[in-house]
């Protein structure tokens, strides 16, 4: 069983303009919305041998109602998901646990050298997706997967399993088929 969570973005970003830029966004805030756990009844957790974790964002728009003011704010929503499954029965979970965390970043606007600046470059360069999924995706995810990370720990103790360790998570950036065709020698 692989150890490894990974999170792999298809962007393309040769020279890594993006992720400079997403490394401006200034977390403001992380709270967790809300968490859900489930245990089927009777079921030994040392039979547990298979853990399948998933994750996702979601952009809050528009601004929540308090936050109208700070048109600087991004607000993402970061979903966990982690289910546990028997060998005998690996398409039946045994147990779940879910949580979301809202992340919230500000750009710094006053680094000469910092997003606004490079928003430009990247829009004219055509990667500007590529600074919208480290903002939206890898940032969020990437800030949030402690706090997930001890809740999944927490929990699952508290539901009679061995505390589980979700491993560290691993971001890999993959170009899309069609760019990476493109710079093939």
């Amino acid at each position: 069983m692989d150890k490894r969570v990974t999170l792999t973005i298809e962007i393309f970003d040769p020279d890594k303009k993006a992720a400079r830029a997403a490394q401006k966004a200034i977390l403001e805030e992380i709270y967790l919305v809300d968490a859900k756990t489930w245990r089927k009844p009777g079921v030994i957790s040392s039979e547990v041998l298979a853990l399948q974790h998933k994750c996702s964002t979601e952009i809050l728009l528009p601004t929540p109602k308090g936050y109208k003011e700070r048109l600087d704010l991004y607000f993402i929503l970061c979903k966990f998901q982690v289910a546990a499954f028997k060998d005998k029965s690996p398409n039946k979970p045994t147990m779940k646990i879910e949580a979301t965390f809202c992340t919230s970043f500000s750009l710094n606007h006053a680094d000469p050298d910092g997003p606004n600046r490079l928003d430009l470059e990247l829009d004219f360069e055509g990667s500007y997706s590529a600074f919208t999924n480290h903002i939206y995706k890898i940032n969020p995810i990437s800030t949030a997967w402690p706090y997930w990370r001890e809740l999944v720990q927490n929990m699952s103790t508290r539901m009679g399993y061995p505390a589980l360790i979700v491993p560290m998570l691993e971001i890999v950036i993959k170009e899309p088929e069609d760019k990476a065709k493109d710079n093939v020698a």
